[in-house]
């Protein structure tokens, strides 16, 4: 996985996060749970968790994770939903 140097702030995080849902709702996925980390200390984190069961996490350095495939920490919202194909 590829490591990013670039600082987020917990607003262009959260607008981000925004995006990947609308992206996944447009595709029939409904997100039943978001949970975001946005320490100003660590690295951000957030997790999506669908109706389907499936969960998709996201950590600032490393990037989206659905467990076994994963996505830089900047994928495109479609890129991001193409984890769920997946599992």
């Amino acid at each position: 996985m590829r490591h990013t140097a670039i600082r987020r702030t917990p607003v262009t995080v959260t607008k981000y996060f925004d995006e990947v849902v609308q992206r996944l709702a447009c595709e029939g996925v409904d997100v039943s749970q978001i949970v975001l980390e946005l320490s100003p200390v660590h690295p951000m984190q957030g997790e999506l968790v669908t109706d389907r069961g499936p969960v998709l996490r996201w950590h600032e350095d490393l990037g989206w994770s659905n467990g076994s495939k994963s996505a830089s920490p900047v994928a495109h919202p479609t890129e991001v939903a193409g984890l769920l194909e997946h599992l």
